[in-house]
Order: C-alpha cells, then structure tokens, then sequence
C-alpha cells in the first residue's frame, strides 16, 4: 500500500520534507518505518537527498545523480517560514543581472550556510522593522508557482528596499544597478513604505537618486521622491560600498556613491 501512495505523493510533489512524506503514508514522522521507506526509495533512485530531512523527487527514466534540483524551490523548504528575499528574489522575479550559485533566504532561526545538493543556500535574519506575525515575515511577502507549489518570496518593491538596505547581498552596487535596469514597473507607495520600515538613511538617499533618474520610465510620483527625501541623510553619508576617496555625492540625496558605477551609469550629477 505504501508504494501506492509513495507514487502519486513524489509526482504531486517535487521537493518535500520528511513531514510531509509521513503525513502522506500515514505515519508519525518519527517513526523507523519512515526512514526505511526514504532510504528504499534513495537506494531506487526515485528521489534525492538535498538536505537533512529534505528530499526532491526524481522523475521516472532519470539519473537521480544527475538531477538539477529547482534551487528556489528545494531552499523555500529548507525552513519553515522561509522567504526568498535579496538577489535571489530579483532573479525569481526575472529581473536578475546574473545568476547565482547561492540562494538567500529569510527564514527564522540562526543565520548561516547551507551546503545543500546542487547550490548552497544563505539563511538571513529578518530585516529591522520589517512585521512578523507568528515568527513568520508576512509584510511584503508574495507566492509564485514553482513546478505547481507555492514559493514565498518577497515583492518586488520588498525586494528592490532590501538590495539597497543591504547591498552586498546584490552582489554588489554594479550588479544591482544592471538588475534594476531589467525591472519595468514599481508601485512607488510601497517602495518608499517598505524604505521607511528599515529605517536606513543612506539607503533611502541611494533608492531616491536612482528612482529621480528613472522616474519617466518607472512613472514615479514627485510625491514619492519628497518622501524619500526626507529619509535621506541630512549630511553626507556613503552608500552602495562607496569608500573615502573614491565616491561621488548625488546632489539633493546627502549620499556618496562609488564613483565607478556613477561614472559608467548617471550623467548630471
């Protein structure tokens, strides 16, 4: 009988926890029963191990060695209330510049590195200011279908205020201007609402002086860009990764931006 259910459940679900594969054969997760079905079905080939507790199925006539895991789905379920948020939301938006091996995401717990089976995956602790409810980040948070489940990841507003936030975790201020670049529409309410939450000034004066020189293409409100303003740092303060010496000031922003990416990218400063 449990081969019978085991089936179906691998088909419907193409990366699951060792709960859920319980629930399913009706039985206690604890139980021994559990990990020699696991085990008999690692050994067939019928699904993968992709991390502790965590398993993807593997289609029929595939070689379970060489099966890609989809990394966004397989991390969403690394832990429970787990958002994927930074550069790795950007790319599951398709806005991303570049592809990464590594899959951040916000999720309760510790924070730290994964090593999982095909990508490595960054645990983040929620942003300052940002609501929780229940332990879970809920403000901002979207779900998009990924092979027919839902993955939680934040909107692209969300994520837009978090990469300048922290802007390390774009991958640096080059790879996220090039991301930005790729992104076709914003809902500026929420942007500049998701910039107050965090609460970082030279953020907000970074997000306002890259939104004033797309706010044709973007249609940004004037109303917004004030908002933004009176974040803004009101003396100068270095943002984006900018260093002593080697930065420029966005005039009306209080903010100093690598002079590299500004020279390459923006003209009237």
């Amino acid at each position: 009988m449990s081969r019978l259910v085991s089936a179906p459940f691998f088909s419907a679900h193409p990366v699951f926890d060792r709960a859920e594969y319980a629930a399913a054969v009706g039985r206690d997760p604890s139980d021994k029963v559990v990990t020699a079905m696991l085990a008999q079905h690692l050994q067939a080939g019928n699904i993968k191990r992709v991390a502790r507790g965590v398993f993807a199925s593997v289609p029929k006539h595939a070689d379970a060695r060489k099966w890609s895991v989809d990394r966004f789905l397989a991390a969403s379920r690394l832990r429970r209330g787990a958002v994927i948020a930074y550069h790795s939301a950007i790319e599951l938006h398709g806005s991303a510049y570049t592809e990464g091996y590594e899959v951040q995401v916000i999720a309760p717990g510790e924070p730290g590195v994964l090593e999982a089976a095909g990508f490595s995956c960054r645990f983040i602790k929620p942003p300052r200011g940002i609501a929780r409810r229940g332990g879970e980040v809920k403000d901002g948070v979207t779900v998009v279908d990924r092979m027919g489940l839902d993955v939680r990841v934040t909107t692209v507003e969300r994520t837009i205020a978090d990469l300048f936030d922290r802007y390390e975790l774009a991958g640096g201020a080059d790879e996220l201007f090039n991301s930005l670049d790729l992104v076709a529409r914003v809902d500026a309410a929420a942007l500049v609402r998701h910039m107050r939450a965090l609460g970082n000034a030279a953020a907000a004066g970074a997000l306002g002086f890259w939104l004033e020189r797309e706010q044709k293409r973007l249609g940004i409100p004037d109303t917004a860009l004030r908002q933004l303003h009176a974040m803004a740092p009101r003396q100068a303060r270095y943002a984006l990764g900018a260093r002593p010496g080697e930065g420029r000031t966005a005039k009306g922003w209080n903010v100093i931006l690598p002079v590299d990416v500004v020279e390459r990218r923006f003209e009237g400063l």
